[in-house]
């Protein structure tokens, strides 16, 4: 697994970065989305109550921000199917980011302190609760490639000077560094629309769907355990003239 560079302020260079306020706040209701689908026992139900509240009762401004996106897409794409195609496969990066397998229970964890926080005290400028709290909703992410680095360095030294008497330390990474030689593509997570399910050692099975409100949709939904793993979803992008984002 290939994980996000560090940019020059110290954050990896992830599909989250680089974003005009109108984007932040919609990918923070991406992530918070994400983590409502896939946060699923019941310890995390204030998850999916606080979403549920904060795109009803904000429901307007959304709109008005996911316009305004969609603005942005459409005069730079030259066409509006070209717009949409657009921001479709640039959504999928950011719900496949959100969905990162092993920083599930820790991201879990952290929007449901944002939920809790949220439905303490619900008035709030939405734009504003969103820039407020985007960092804490990235932080399981930094965590988990900060940590995977510090490994990967580690271990890399420990074959340096080891690895000749008693063999690498990660005969994986050999094995992938192998398959990547004979053409195998290794996944990049962070940054694009890589399969997050791909990290995962196992297959992953779709549990159920839930019909996206705005086109009716079927979502996938797969239930994992918190404590270690996390499970990808998509969610198409609102229709246009919908009220209700």
């Amino acid at each position: 697994m290939n994980i996000p560079s560090l940019g020059a302020d110290g954050r990896r260079l992830t599909v989250n970065r680089g974003l005009s306020d109108d984007e932040l706040v919609w990918h923070f209701r991406s992530g918070w989305n994400v983590a409502a689908l896939n946060c699923s026992t019941a310890q995390f139900d204030p998850i999916t109550d606080g979403y549920s509240l904060y795109i009803k009762k904000y429901a307007r401004p959304l709109k008005r921000i996911n316009d305004r996106i969609d603005k942005v897409y459409r005069s730079q794409a030259g066409s509006r199917r070209a717009a949409i195609m657009a921001r479709e496969d640039k959504m999928t990066g950011v719900y496949n980011f959100f969905a990162l397998p092993p920083a599930r229970g820790a991201f879990c964890r952290e929007t449901l302190d944002i939920s809790n926080r949220f439905l303490a005290a619900p008035d709030v400028d939405p734009a504003e609760f969103a820039r407020d709290n985007f960092v804490q909703l990235e932080r399981a992410f930094e965590i988990f490639f900060n940590d995977y680095a510090a490994y990967q360095q580690k271990s890399a030294s420990w074959d340096a000077e080891y690895g000749a008497q008693y063999g690498p330390s990660q005969p994986g990474w050999v094995a992938v560094q192998n398959a990547r030689s004979r053409g195998v593509e290794v996944p990049t997570v962070g940054t694009g629309t890589a399969d997050p399910g791909a990290t995962l050692s196992t297959p992953t099975a779709t549990s159920g769907f839930v019909a996206e409100p705005q086109t009716g949709t079927q979502v996938p939904v797969i239930p994992a355990d918190t404590r270690f793993v996390s499970q990808p979803v998509s969610q198409p992008l609102p229709t246009e003239g919908s009220d209700n984002q």
